[in-house]
């Protein structure tokens, strides 16, 4: 439903974490899916998450994110989610600012 609202403001929203795509498939489903899909920086680990800023290095893992993207492939929007998960409706509102 909102990703049909993202990819019409030409634009596409990611999430990235360096979990497999396994792990990541099954933390969808345990919430009821997610609008958009999730990246698996997974190997070699982090190396885009390093390029984007959010991989925590001590920890060896990627801080949630979202990351908005326009048909340029030009970044407009990122934000971290160290505790909770994003809001499909805020999202799209960032999207609407651009």
């Amino acid at each position: 439903m909102e990703n049909r609202r993202y990819e019409e403001n030409d634009a596409q929203v990611l999430g990235m974490s360096v979990d497999s795509a396994a792990t990541q498939k099954a933390f969808a489903a345990s919430i009821g899916g997610l609008p958009y899909p999730l990246l698996a920086d997974f190997h070699p680990k982090g190396e885009v998450s390093s390029l984007l800023g959010i991989y925590n290095d001590e920890r060896g893992t990627t801080r949630r994110a979202v990351i908005i993207i326009d048909k340029e492939g030009i970044i407009r929007f990122k934000q971290v989610f160290d505790r909770g998960l994003p809001d499909p409706k805020e999202i799209l509102e960032e999207l609407l600012k651009l």
